[in-house]
Parts: structure tokens; sequence; C-alpha cells
């Protein structure tokens, strides 16, 4: 399945313009179905699409434990059987399936009119806050921070992907996704590991990029206590994990980081 194209441009460097190739990550819809009815359309990287699907519906709270799925195909609806798949048919018990309708929250996680208080007192209604017992050394968190930069082999070809790692604290157990989006790539590994029937609360994630409201919201959801950055955390994100016992950390780079939230697992 491809993922990396190469596309003519034109390049401009050190006062001239070149004609040129260059490689451009790939992006394509995904449909999701529940049961045969479609349900959601995600842009995404191919690859892992039945790991996206589940992920997916296990962060948006439908999917609590795997029993739960009954069955996941994944095919193609295009006629060119050249093209790639782009459908992933789930079907699902009917307790899952009655939890669709807390798919979307009240509140709209971007441009909402409610306060980081009110969004945050909602979640609390719904998600239990996690529980205590994992820890990480620094030097730990860090190594893993920088082997998830060597992962990132689409990225050093495109420099178009996200990445998220799922990684036990000594490393043994380390499972990492690209796609063109961060929300993908996190759902990513957290269905794969769902499928492996990982223990997630034994778990560190580990992000690319920014800590965001709605990562750390998959990652509380999943029942994964911490969660690692490069980048910055934003205010909405550390509300929620200060409210429901995640532990945020920043800028984990270049031997550095900081703890936002619940430093005790850092030690």
């Amino acid at each position: 399945m491809e993922t990396i194209k190469e596309v003519p441009i034109r390049r401009y460097q050190k006062g001239r313009l070149e004609a040129t190739r260059d490689r451009v990550v790939v992006e394509e819809p995904l449909e999701i179905r529940l049961g045969g009815e479609p349900f959601q359309v995600l842009m995404r990287l191919p690859g892992w699409e039945k790991e996206l699907a589940l992920g997916f519906l296990v962060t948006e709270g439908i999917v609590e434990k795997l029993a739960e799925v009954i069955t996941m195909h994944f095919c193609g609806t295009a006629t060119d059987p050249l093209l790639p798949p782009n459908v992933v048919d789930v079907k699902l018990t009917h307790a899952a399936l009655a939890r669709r309708g807390r798919r979307h929250l009240v509140v709209a996680y971007s441009s909402c009119g409610l306060c980081a208080k009110e969004a945050v007192a909602e979640i609390r209604q719904k998600v239990p806050p996690l529980a205590d017992g994992l820890s990480i050394s620094p030097p730990a968190l860090l190594d893993l921070m920088d082997r998830l930069t060597q992962a990132q082999s689409i990225y050093h070809e495109t420099g178009g992907t996200h990445a998220v790692a799922l990684a036990s604290p000594d490393g043994k157990i380390f499972l990492h996704a690209e796609d063109v989006g961060r929300h993908n790539a996190m759902d990513k590994v957290i269905g794969r590991a769902f499928l492996e029937r990982r223990d997630f609360s034994k778990i560190v994630a580990l992000l690319s990029g920014r800590l965001s409201f709605e990562m750390a919201l998959k990652a509380i959801r999943a029942g994964i206590p911490i969660l690692a950055a490069v980048s910055a955390p934003t205010t909405m994100a550390l509300e929620l994990a200060g409210e429901l016992n995640l532990t945020c950390v920043g800028f984990a780079r270049d031997g550095r980081l900081n703890v936002y939230t619940h430093p005790e697992r850092i030690g």
C-alpha cells in the first residue's frame, strides 16, 4: 500500500528556481461503518486500518472491552481493484452500540462557548480517573522519546506525518505509528495495543507534537497514566489531566523535560 508519492515541484534555492521532484506523504479517506451503516470518515495515512477504527471507537468511549467487538472487516468500495481499500465495517454488541450517542460530548473542542472548567466537569461525569501505580525515570522517558524520533521513517522522508508510540518503561514493549493526523496515529497504536490485549495502565504514550486536550482525553479513555510530548501542552489538556490523574510531560527532548501534572509518576 502506497504511503509516499513523488511529485514534480519547482524549488527555489541559492537564487534559482529549479525543476525537481519531492516525496509527499499520501492522505486518503477511511470510512468507518458500524454494522454496515456509515458512521465516521477519517482522513488518514494508509495502513493499520483496523487498528485505527478500533482505536477511534475506544477513545471515543464506544468500545470498552475487546469482547464488545464481534467482527471487523476491512474492504474496498471502489470499482477499480487497483485503488486502496477505504472501508472498515465493525460489528459491535448492543451494549457498545448504545454508547454511540455519547461519541461527541456536548462540548465542541474547538471554538466552543464553554470554558475549560465546564468542559472538564462534563467529561468527569463520564470518565473515571486513572489509577496510580506506574512510574518512569526521566532518563528512561527521554530514551523512549528519542526512540520514537528515530522510528519516524515516513516523516524523515516527507516531513508530513505525526507519530505516537506506546511503550513500557523498560522499552520491551514499543508500538508506534505514523499518520497525517496526530489523532489517527494515537488511535492506531491504541487499537493495536487493544488487539494485543496490552495492559494500558503499565504503558506510556509518546507524542511527536503538542499535548492537546483531545490527545489527553484519548489517553485517559484508554487508561494510559503517563502522556509525554516533544512539544508544549495546552491549558485545557492540563485542566483535564489534573482532574483525572493523568501525568503530562512536555518538551521532552534534548535531555530535558517539564512535568506539568501528577509529577509523582516521574521519579
